[in-house]
């Protein structure tokens, strides 16, 4: 086994192919979100290990599938570039996806220990099989007559390959988005569910910690109504002691009516003239005076030349020695 990290953007554990078995098998007949349990069922009949390790790709409905005794390659020594064994975060892949797929046709591939025969059809490797050495022509007429192949293969010359020549990442079969989304189809919906439940315990949460804050205001504005109802009272009181003060104010500014009355009987230009009537209500004044000969022009100068009476209006009764008298107060 060797460990590539340098480029790969993951730590990948290479198992060397003479490790493998490999086997391409069609599972158009299994529906696409079984097809991975199919090939779990599949996994133990072809391996002949007790612990298996596999890797498979996908290719439409075809799995490419390479399988290795896990025993063996975790007691495997590895070589001295990287020290230790492969981690949980590591992928153990075997040597054949990190080489070039091939076009259509028989290749002969060499691996960093042996060679490989690979059948390429339609971009899927129908069939590899991995030699020690460099296969002679019996063992490639062999490969090609199970697997039908016309062409020939072996003397095609085929540089040897270290591990300088791995590329950094693996190639992968072409899975349409449908097709993955069908075969994680179980991850998919647990990642929904968990997605619901996490935003669930986050509304859960938020709505604790906004009962909380509300209880917590109810309980402040309580504990400050409390502290506020003496306040609120005393208010209270001092606004209804202002309407009750000014309200006697304004009735201690209103002239009483024996001190309006006294005003108007001295300030009457005849001594002799007496009050038939007295009407007083709020700041109107009016009244009837009973006089011989009454001048209404002599009444209505005397009244307004009081500093108390304004807008004095006079006109004669229907007797002739009576005055009718309008006037307003001032307060």
């Amino acid at each position: 086994m060797a460990a590539l990290q340098q480029t790969a953007l993951q730590r990948h554990w290479i198992v060397g192919r003479g490790l493998c078995m490999y086997r391409c098998e069609e599972f158009g007949h299994v529906p696409r979100a079984k097809r991975r349990s199919a090939l779990e069922l599949k996994l133990p009949v072809w391996s002949p290990f007790d612990a298996t390790g596999s890797h498979c790709v996908w290719a439409g409905s075809t799995a490419m599938v390479w399988f290795w005794d896990a025993a063996a390659v975790r007691g495997a020594t590895f070589d001295g570039t990287v020290n230790g064994a492969p981690t949980d975060r590591s992928r153990i892949l075997p040597e054949t996806v990190f080489f070039p797929r091939k076009p259509d046709g028989v290749h002969l591939q060499a691996c960093h220990e042996g060679f490989e025969l690979q059948d390429w059809r339609a971009d899927v490797l129908r069939d590899a099989f991995w030699f020690a050495q460099r296969p002679d022509a019996d063992q490639t007429d062999w490969f090609l007559a199970r697997r039908g192949s016309a062409a020939s293969a072996a003397d095609r010359d085929v540089p040897d390959v270290s591990a300088s020549v791995f590329d950094s990442e693996p190639w992968t079969g072409r899975v349409s988005p449908r097709a993955w989304l069908e075969t994680n189809e179980r991850a998919v919906v647990a990642a929904c569910v968990l997605a619901l439940v996490l935003a669930a315990l986050w509304q859960e949460a938020r709505f604790r910690k906004l009962r909380h804050l509300t209880r917590t205001a109810e309980a402040e504005f309580s504990r400050i109504q409390d502290e506020v109802a003496p306040l609120v009272r005393a208010r209270n009181e001092l606004v209804r002691l202002r309407t009750r003060n000014r309200a006697l104010a304004d009735v201690s500014a209103t002239p009483s009516q024996a001190y309006v009355m006294n005003e108007v009987d001295r300030t009457l230009p005849s001594p002799s003239a007496t009050f038939q009537e007295w009407r007083y209500r709020r700041g109107e004044l009016s009244i009837l005076v009973e006089d011989a000969a009454p001048d209404p022009i002599a009444y209505v100068r005397a009244l307004e030349a009081h500093p108390l009476f304004h807008r004095v209006k006079a006109e004669p009764d229907r007797k002739a020695d009576r005055l009718k008298i309008w006037m307003e107060v001032e307060a």
